[in-house]
């Protein structure tokens, strides 16, 4: 038997052992629920958010970027360029065995030619050099050069961000439309079901033909494939667009845009943009380059001018008591030094004409794309038009589709019409329903062409 002190112990170990298990079991629960809910999550997104999303999460936007980063470093290169350039050297030199100078016979009174070894055998030297360009007309021009890089690639850099966000776009734009083209195909299947259950009520009051009740459920099964099919064409449209956005393959993506054909706007943008589209700013950069170029090897048969000067302390003794005073000795200059290239003058004639050649090159090139950018302007604008213009077509086609859809509908309940013709009008309503889905699908397609075109992008 316990004792009452003992059993109110007990009690109390019992309670904190309890109370132990509560608070871990709670830590544990936190935990799984903490992993357990990212899985769950969804991440809705509108058309702009997975444009931002995408070049913010992929791996080749990141590393466009970098090429910016380089061009920018290459520009405080050159102004480095015009920083003194000081050196401090040290050289230590012993001597094993010192030079000799023959003196001849008569040199200093002596009557035979004698070997004189001058020196020490510790020959110490601390330098500082200093070298400062005062006249280099290359200098500047690589320093322009240099920025105008800078330029280029930022412009590269919004061409391929521009093709990123197309592709993007049409990831994005292509699960919109999966996802309305299961939405019909599903749709359908209800239907076809519903066409079975009145068939089948039919079939058992012996009011319908057994192939025609048989035909019923070979729709109705057809129907539940197509269905199907869209179901993975949806799936592998979400594939694609996790992985332009680089998302991992277990995300959920919630698309907030929907393509709705009722709400796009038809009203064509202004498409005065063209004229400074990537691609022009780039050959314009690229001729800037080339005449730059051409100055740089102009630059190169100038003379250039620079200071210099050295400061220097030696020791020289017989051992290496460097505290020795009387064995170190200062000395230093300046001077002025002068460059002028004489042979260059004949060396950088085939430099001149090769940047000659590629600007008249480069202006051709713009020409032409010019030309082209105009080209695909005109020609998007008229995809657009016509994209527009089925769109509207189908849409008249789908409302009449629906019309003599519910009619024959309503008289083959009443029995007053064969499935045959039911099937006739289904199949003509599926067929102005994908008619119309496309059009739509297609109608987005040609508008982003043609903002694409005109430089929105």
């Amino acid at each position: 038997m316990l004792t009452a002190s003992q059993q109110i112990l007990k009690q109390r170990i019992i309670m904190n052992v309890q109370r132990i298990f509560s608070i871990a079991g709670g830590w544990l629960m936190g935990l799984w629920l903490a992993a357990a809910g990212p899985a769950n999550a969804q991440t809705r997104l509108s058309l702009n958010d997975a444009i931002a999303l995408g070049l913010a999460n992929r791996y080749d936007a990141r590393a466009n970027t970098i090429d910016v980063s380089l061009a920018e470093n290459t520009v405080q290169q050159r102004r480095n360029d015009w920083i003194p350039d000081l050196n401090l050297s040290g050289n230590l030199r012993y001597n094993t065995q010192l030079q000799k100078t023959v003196l001849p016979a008569g040199a200093f009174g002596n009557t035979e030619p004698q070997t004189v070894a001058f020196g020490t055998r510790n020959n110490t030297a601390l330098s500082l050099d200093l070298t400062q360009p005062l006249y280099r007309p290359d200098l500047k021009t690589d320093r322009q050069i240099a920025a105008n890089t800078v330029a280029l690639e930022k412009e590269k850099l919004s061409q391929r961000q521009t093709n990123l966000k197309v592709q993007i776009a049409e990831a994005y734009l292509n699960v919109l439309l999966r996802e309305l083209q299961q939405t019909t195909a599903r749709a359908e299947a209800d239907r076809y079901q519903t066409y079975l259950t009145i068939a089948e009520g039919n079939y058992k009051l012996g009011t319908l033909l057994e192939s025609d009740y048989l035909s019923t459920r070979l729709d109705y099964q057809n129907a539940n494939v197509s269905a199907r099919k869209a179901e993975q064409n949806y799936q592998l449209a979400l594939i694609n667009l996790r992985y332009q956005l680089n998302l991992p393959d277990t995300t959920a993506v919630e698309l907030t845009d929907k393509l709705d054909p009722a709400t796009l706007t038809r009203e064509l943008p202004t498409a005065d943009g063209f004229v400074q589209r990537t691609e022009i700013r780039q050959l314009q950069l690229q001729q800037t380059e080339n005449n730059l170029r051409t100055q740089r090897v102009l630059d190169g048969l100038k003379p250039n001018l620079s200071v210099y000067g050295n400061y220097s302390t030696q020791f020289q003794d017989n051992s290496f008591n460097y505290g020795n005073s009387n064995a170190w000795t200062n000395f230093n200059y300046v001077g002025l030094k002068v460059n002028v290239p004489l042979s260059a003058q004949f060396k950088k004639r085939s430099d001149l004409q090769t940047y000659k050649l590629r600007t008249q090159q480069t202006a051709l090139n713009l020409q032409q794309t010019q030309a082209d950018i105009a080209y695909e302007v005109q020609r998007t604008r008229t995809e657009l038009a016509n994209a527009s213009q089925n769109l509207q077509t189908t849409q008249a086609s789908l409302d009449l589709s629906k019309q003599v859809y519910q009619t024959r509908q309503n008289k083959y309940r009443l029995g007053s019409v064969l499935y045959s013709a039911v099937l006739d009008t289904e199949k003509s309503l599926q067929t102005a329903e994908q008619n119309y889905l496309e059009a739509a699908y297609a109608y987005l397609v040609a508008r982003l062409n043609y903002e694409k075109a005109i430089g929105r992008y």
